[in-house]
């Protein structure tokens, strides 16, 4: 189950990736077809461990919406960061 739940975080990652406002190659379509893909697995995942499909595309779901504003918020603090570092170093 903590296979699938893993799995689950890390397609909230994805379609984070995916956004307008995000950089690099997973914008867009990559991004959100490997969202969906590791969301696909980690619901095969829950499935296998025991659950039912409808309790495992749930568990997937919560996981990914609960996980969306920790790694945004991650990786705004992120680049806040580097934005602050590059300015410093600027002057």
């Amino acid at each position: 189950m903590w296979i699938g739940t893993l799995l689950a975080a890390i397609s909230g990652w994805f379609f984070l990736c995916a956004t307008r406002r995000a950089e690099g190659r997973l914008q867009g379509w990559r991004g959100t077809a490997l969202g969906l893909t590791a969301a696909l697995l980690a619901a095969w995942q829950m499935h296998a461990s025991g659950m039912g499909w409808a309790t495992s595309v749930a568990q997937v779901l919560a996981v990914a919406m609960l996980a969306l504003p920790c790694l945004s918020y991650w990786q705004a603090a992120r680049r806040r960061t580097a934005r602050a570092t590059a300015r410093g170093v600027s002057r």
